[in-house]
């Protein structure tokens, strides 16, 4: 059998769907969305190259070789692959497109500047008893402990000899998560090939994982699961081992000031309940972005609540491997370190939509936990980069920016959402501010019949008013009741109403010829290759940052541990 019929074969029993349109703001962020629940829809494939083939050359797609290799002039339909697969052209995007690109235009007045003693007192107290149900649970933390170990006998078990651990990152491994949290899972192994994530989606699947999604050309592809057991979400990646690293950092920070966890987590809560930390799937931003914004925020308080941690090499612990951290994390010298700011949580929310919705200009600056400061956008070269309106500096990596995973549009919006949530903070409504966000109702179209309509009139055109007598069904040469449109002298009407067309009835749509459909069907293979190749590239960006940030961090530590050696190697000379 040719490799033609066995496409044709295949497509007998799989889905057709059109192709979506590429998205154009693919996620630069890891995202962290709380169920987020899978379509029951077929959704077409959108699976990356085949593998570079041993002869060079560029990147194919499946469709691309089924072009060179079969010589048919009938080409199959397009098949469904990875079921669990989704894309940004499935979900909804929360930031409408009606919402416009513009930046918002500065207040006529100056914000209010402060709250009232009465206003902060009630914002304060309702922050705490906010904060108090939001805490998990002894039950919730036992439910996590459980489905890690249930996760890690899973995997092993279906590849067993392949080193398969799992780590909590994100807020179930930074003190940031609340009962309703889902669980961030980050799985190490040697096995390449699991990184391809629709492996994961299957297997999981078919252990009684429930709300399978394939997020797989995500800068950081993921699996979003629902274990209907432990009643638990999960958003977990492969080898994405710097997500380790961010939340060890973003725990120390948390630690170091008792402030730190309530206010992170009262405005995590906002982001979720308004729906603006989806970065993968709505177009927002990712929780990551946002503890990033808050961290920056604190670090440049007067006096500042928080340190830059990157900043202070006198205060890095040795790991186990004998190198110093990437960052200070001597928390029993960094605890207290904000003792001299003595702003409540209710000033420190208020100040914070405050700063994010008017004080910063977002077209000179980039928020950098690194520097601890607002920095400059051109000196960084991101006033030319695309999605920049909102810039973010990874701590880590620090050539990426976390914020571009919202467009212009969407960092309207989000800039709109802000600016509500400082207006009804300056008012201590904590309740309304939080008040769930609701997608307007999309209204179904239900399809009707439609009404008979009554047989055309014909009428004589005005050119045609002096050349004959009146029209009428009775005429000589009417047939069955309807004239035949000619004219007295029995010459036929040349009228522009019924050119060409017989008895006087309007044309029919044609049926397009095979010509016509196998030129579309030709515009659809080659947007589907120039969309692998696309996510090809951005697999082989996304590698050569993590490879370009491993480097950095490993010339770092070389760099500490000569300076410690050598430090040590003076001592000894001076004793």
């Amino acid at each position: 059998m040719s490799q033609a019929d066995d496409f044709g074969a295949l497509a007998l029993h799989l889905p057709t769907l059109a192709r979506p349109p590429l998205a154009s703001n693919h996620s630069s962020s890891l995202p962290s969305t709380p169920y987020q629940h899978a379509r029951k829809l077929n959704f077409q494939s959108r699976s990356p190259s085949p593998a570079k083939r041993s002869g060079g050359g560029t990147p194919r797609s499946t469709h691309s070789e089924s072009e060179t290799s079969s010589q048919s002039t009938i080409r199959g339909p397009f098949v469904a692959g990875c079921k669990y697969e989704t894309g940004m052209a499935h979900s909804r995007r929360r930031i409408p497109y009606s919402v416009g690109g513009e930046q918002l235009e500065r207040p006529g007045s100056l914000p209010k500047k402060y709250l009232n003693p009465t206003e902060e007192g009630k914002l304060s107290g309702d922050m705490r008893e906010l904060y108090d149900r939001l805490l998990p649970t002894r039950d919730d933390d036992d439910k996590r402990a459980k489905f890690v170990q249930k996760l890690e006998r899973i995997l092993n078990e279906r590849w067993p000899g392949n080193d398969i651990r799992v780590h909590v990152f994100g807020s179930s491994g930074n003190l940031l998560c609340t009962s309703e949290s889902d669980v961030d899972i980050c799985i190490t192994t040697p096995m390449k090939s699991l990184e391809r994530v629709c492996h994961l989606a299957a297997v999981l699947a078919d252990r009684g994982m429930e709300r399978v999604v394939c997020v797989n050309h995500a800068k950081v592809p993921i699996v979003k699961i629902w274990d209907p057991e432990l009643e638990l979400a999960c958003d977990m990646n492969v080898n994405n081992t710097l997500a380790l690293e961010n939340t060890r950092m973003i725990k120390t920070y948390v630690e170091i000031d008792e402030r730190v966890r309530p206010l992170a987590m009262i405005i995590k809560y906002w982001t979720r309940r308004r729906i603006l930390n989806d970065a993968a799937l709505g177009g927002t931003l990712s929780s990551y972005t946002w503890i990033c914004m808050i961290l920056n925020f604190l670090q440049t308080r007067n006096p500042p609540v928080l340190p830059c941690l990157h900043k202070r090499p006198h205060q890095r612990l040795i790991d186990m491997n004998g190198k110093p951290a990437a960052f200070a994390d001597d928390l029993n010298s960094l605890r207290g370190f904000g003792q001299k700011n003595k702003e409540t949580l209710g000033e420190l929310l208020f100040h914070f939509f405050r700063r994010y919705a008017y004080e910063i200009d977002y077209e000179k600056s980039v928020v950098s936990v690194r520097e601890g400061q607002l920095i400059s956008k051109e000196a960084k070269k991101w006033h030319l980069m695309q999605n920049n309106r909102l810039c973010v500096e990874e701590p880590f990596n620090t050539e990426r920016n976390l914020g571009n995973t919202a467009d212009d549009i969407s960092f309207r919006g989000l800039h709109i959402e802000i600016r509500r949530a400082f207006g009804l903070i300056s008012e201590a409504k904590l309740a309304a501010c939080t008040e769930q966000y609701e997608y307007p109702a999309i209204e179904e179209r239900v399809w009707e019949k439609p009404a008979p309509k009554p047989p055309p009139v014909l009428t004589r055109s005005h050119s045609q008013s002096g050349r004959g007598g009146k029209i009428t069904a009775s005429h000589r040469g009417a047939r069955n009741g309807q004239s035949q449109n000619r004219t007295s002298q029995g010459r036929r009407a040349s009228s522009a109403a019924t050119s060409g067309r017989p008895n006087g009835l309007p044309y029919v749509s044609r049926v397009p010829n095979p010509r016509e459909i196998q030129s579309q069907y030709d515009q659809y293979q080659l947007h589907e290759k120039f969309v692998n190749e696309f996510q090809f590239l951005q697999a082989q960006e996304q590698e050569l940052r993590m490879r370009q940030a491993q480097a950095q961090l490993q010339a770092s530590a070389h760099v500490q541990n000569s300076m410690a050696n050598q430090a040590a190697r003076d001592h000894m000379a001076r004793s």
